[in-house]
């Protein structure tokens, strides 16, 4: 008995230990930081684990069994049918010679089983043989379509990775004002313990310094939430995101825009499926066409019957037919002007991206154009504010110049900080927007 209580509490203890261990790995993985992450790796991430990009997965492998199962209608079609029937006999009385005993001749037995074996083929049906081409360009059109979404995803995730750098700068600068406020701070208490500046002066540098504080405070959240949007979209735990580096991001803003627009037509998987689009709306005017037009088919039958002892047990046919729908109302007439419609709907499609696209590439060549102007003067502007920054300060220590120069020299210098950073980003953005809309990595 004390045997089995010592083993019970063993038994009691190993499981507790058990329990606490699974408890801390648990919340090891919940309280586990996250990491830096790299653009490559987000747009990875979200093309693996999108719910959207999944969906259109789904659509594009449903194109391929559609066109699959339009390909098994051209094929021939064999069927095998084994059926006992049940009816009321049918047969005569019949002399066959005279001063013979009449024959009964059985007609259709009361029950009988009959065997049929069916083999046909179209030989030439036009509104089969439509269906599978239009199942074919469907299938290339849901491809395109795929590659459109993962494009406008990784457009998408892009966004979120600029913004979250953008922030993540502006945190550094902020930070960098708040060290140098902080160490303006101490020289002016110093000045004011040497009889030599008012106290307003420090009751002002306070000011300034928790103004800083609050915008710390207010970009952190702002960052953190760019983060998590990060994280949403590419299924990452991201704590934080990796700077991208001019040389990484090819130029084609050099280019014209009708050079552009050529390589956008021939790149881009929108005008691949608008092209498909419009084949598919052509095609749907020969289906209507083709059935105007008559079907060949050939086809076998082999069967074995018990009902009569009249006729055969056994047929062996082969038939050849031609069928030819010569009237069915307007019905066809009106399916072709829809078809028609609706290839002219898709040409003005196919017109109307091709003109918004165009406008859209001349949008961002003067958008990284006037980038280019604004990062430069920001260059310039900051250059003029460290520079403005240490005269104030000079000015201040020798007794010329107030605190509220300093303190403004301060925040011009910051500002320039924050111009330059979101320039650079907004001139990054737009190059690697402009290799999206003409398609060029494809």
């Amino acid at each position: 008995m004390e045997k089995l209580e010592r083993g019970l509490q063993r038994w009691e203890y190993n499981s507790s230990l058990g329990l606490m261990a699974i408890f801390l790995l648990i919340l090891l993985w919940v309280a586990a930081p996250g990491f830096s992450v790299s653009l490559e790796q987000v747009q990875h991430g979200a093309l693996e684990k999108n719910l959207n990009i999944r969906v259109q997965r789904l659509e594009r492998d449903k194109s391929a069994l559609e066109r699959k199962k339009s390909f098994s209608e051209l094929l021939p079609q064999v069927n095998a049918e084994l059926s006992l029937n049940f009816t009321k006999e049918q047969s005569i009385l019949f002399p066959l010679l005279p001063n013979t005993p009449p024959q009964e001749l059985i007609f259709s037995r009361e029950v009988y089983p009959k065997y049929v074996l069916v083999l046909s083929q179209e030989i030439y049906n036009p509104v089969k043989l439509s269906r599978y081409r239009i199942a074919k360009i469907r299938e290339r059109a849901q491809e395109f379509m795929l590659r459109e979404k993962e494009r406008e995803l990784v457009s998408r995730v892009r966004d979120a990775y600029f913004s979250a750098l953008q922030l993540k700068a502006l945190l550094d600068v902020y930070n960098k004002q708040r060290e140098s406020v902080e160490a303006h701070l101490r020289d002016v208490k110093e000045l004011y313990a040497q009889g030599v500046v008012a106290l307003k002066d420090i009751l002002e540098t306070k000011v300034k310094l928790h103004q800083i504080k609050e915008k710390i405070a207010s970009t952190e959240a702002d960052y953190r939430k760019a983060l998590e949007l990060l994280s949403y979209l590419s299924g990452l735990k991201v704590r934080d995101v990796e700077d991208v580096g001019q040389e990484d991001i090819y130029d084609l803003s050099d280019r014209s825009p009708e050079e552009l627009l050529k390589l956008a037509k021939r790149n881009r998987a929108v005008f691949g499926a608008l092209r498909e689009g419009l084949r598919a709306s052509q095609e749907g005017v020969r289906l209507v066409r083709s059935a105007f037009l008559p079907s060949l088919s050939l086809r076998g039958v082999i069967q074995h019957s018990r009902e009569s002892n009249v006729f055969p047990n056994d047929v062996y046919m082969i038939s050849l037919s031609l069928r030819w729908n010569l009237f069915s109302g307007k019905g066809r007439f009106h399916a072709l002007e829809i078809s028609k419609r609706d290839e002219r709907i898709q040409t003005l499609l196919k017109e109307d991206t091709e003109r918004r696209l165009k406008l859209s590439i001349e949008g961002i060549l003067e958008d990284i154009k006037a980038a280019r102007q604004r990062l430069e003067l920001s260059r310039v502007r900051l250059k003029e504010a460290k520079e403005h920054l240490r005269i104030a300060k000079e000015k201040y220590r020798a007794g010329l110049g107030t605190n509220t120069e300093v303190i403004d020299a301060q925040s011009y210098l910051t500002s320039a900080l924050k111009s330059l950073e979101v320039n650079r980003y907004q001139l990054l953005r737009l190059k690697l927007k402009l290799l999206e809309e003409v398609g060029y990595e494809e």
